[in-house]
């Protein structure tokens, strides 16, 4: 069988990657997360573990491990992958690289370990013949295009997300969206200022060394000197938003000892109960919303 990669379902702009999921990933009842479903516009939990060459605009497909053992969603990589490792860290892990990512599409009939044992275009596939007993499997697009072609299949949306990826740029509005926000907040600290934050910007995109993720913002408060970082969540943040900044926050406490407890602030398209029941228990972590600031 001639392999090619499908026109409409490959952009040769990005890379394509497999990536695994563990057996704790799953909740307690053995369901998935719901972040990872674009429809529920929950709030993703922020970063992912891939391979060292991931780029901001490469697509992933999404492996369920037991007991699930299908492809079960399409992610995006919003960064490119960074180190989150310190020395120390670095000799114990395998792949002490993450990257942001965002979910693009949940497949309602997945493509399960036997739908691709039982196709011969797979048989010489890496990841199969691995077993998927790795962190991140890279993808040629001519697999890609095949795997997609069948996963569009039963799964009638598909098609419509990929194609708007390849309209005017290979990465999902959304990312960029959140990205202007982020640059236009950074250009626009004093809108801050009438709900009480005088902030002086120190930083962006401040990788969590040892820790994993990245810092949207990091500022100082010009009154108390107390360092403030800034969650921005283009999405409802919920309690994935409250356990990441509260990461973020332990992470700058121990990496910029000072006198106060460093503040998080979270920035969103509004917030859930959830959030609001965590939140409940610090007085460290405030949140205002995207329309409070007249950003949206």
């Amino acid at each position: 069988m001639t392999k090619r990669a499908s026109d409409s379902l490959t952009q040769p702009s990005v890379q394509y990657w497999l990536w695994v999921t563990r057996k704790e990933y799953y909740l307690e009842d053995g369901e998935d997360r719901a972040e990872l479903d674009p429809s529920s516009y929950e709030d993703a939990s922020g970063w992912w573990t891939c391979h060292r060459n991931t780029l901001r605009g490469d697509l992933v497909l999404l492996w369920r491990t037991r007991p699930k053992c299908d492809i079960g969603y399409l992610l995006q990589a919003k960064s490119d992958a960074y180190s989150i490792s310190s020395d120390e860290y670095a000799k114990e892990q395998r792949w002490p690289y993450g990257c942001d990512w965002m979910p693009l599409y949940k497949f309602t009939s997945p493509l399960t370990i036997s739908d691709i044992r039982n196709d011969p275009y797979l048989n010489e596939w890496s990841a199969l013949r691995g077993r998927f007993q790795n962190i991140a499997f890279a993808i040629t697009p001519e697999i890609w295009g095949h795997l997609l072609r069948r996963l569009s299949v039963n799964n009638l949306g598909l098609k419509r997300v990929i194609k708007s990826l390849q309209k005017d740029s290979p990465v999902a509005p959304a990312i960029i969206l959140e990205e202007d926000l982020e640059n236009h907040l950074v250009e626009h600290l004093d809108i801050l200022q009438s709900f009480g934050f005088d902030l002086e910007f120190i930083d962006r995109q401040v990788i969590c060394i040892g820790h994993g993720g990245r810092i949207d913002m990091l500022c100082r408060d010009r009154k108390t000197g107390r360092l403030v970082v800034i969650e921005l969540k283009n999405v409802r943040a919920g309690q994935n938003t409250f356990g990441q900044i509260m990461t973020y926050v332990g992470w700058v406490n121990e990496t910029y000892p000072q006198k106060k407890s460093a503040l998080g602030l979270v920035i969103a398209r509004g917030v859930d109960n959830r959030y609001l029941s965590a939140a409940s228990t610090t007085p460290n972590v405030k949140h205002l919303t995207l329309e409070e600031l007249g950003l949206i």
